[in-house]
């Protein structure tokens, strides 16, 4: 038998508001002293306005509904602080890091595929971008 669209449950459900918060906020505590990530995020100014933003966009990634509008443009950000493939790989296993300390395999593997599947999308938008430059 399978669920009907309606009875499905996001996984933004199945993880909660609370979790993506903690991950987001740990996440950026690490960035901010981390040995290749410290210097492109050094563009962030006001670090509580940042994760707030940031745990909205994971929130509504993960399936959550909206619950603010804003305007966000990762590519251009990332873009003007050098992202590179390197920096992605740190990213990531960052990420990884810290998913792993705060939710069960099964939702982290959910919630990395999508970490994996933003930061190509990223990369692949930067290199767009080198190349018109």
């Amino acid at each position: 038998m399978s669920l009907k669209p309606h009875d499905r449950i996001c996984l933004a459900d199945l993880i909660g508001r609370d979790a993506v918060n903690t991950v987001v906020d740990e996440f950026y505590n690490k960035i901010q002293t981390h040995p290749t990530l410290a210097a492109p995020f050094s563009s962030v100014h006001d670090w509580p306005a940042h994760k707030e933003k940031i745990g909205d966009f994971w929130w509504v990634v993960l399936g959550g509904k909206p619950q603010t509008s804003y305007k966000y443009n990762p590519v251009g950000k990332h873009f003007a602080v050098g992202f590179n493939a390197k920096l992605l790989e740190d990213w990531k296993q960052l990420f990884k890091e810290v998913l792993d300390s705060h939710l069960d395999q099964e939702l982290t593997n959910k919630w990395f595929s999508r970490v994996q599947m933003i930061g190509e999308n990223l990369l692949t938008q930067n290199e767009r971008l080198n190349n018109e430059n």
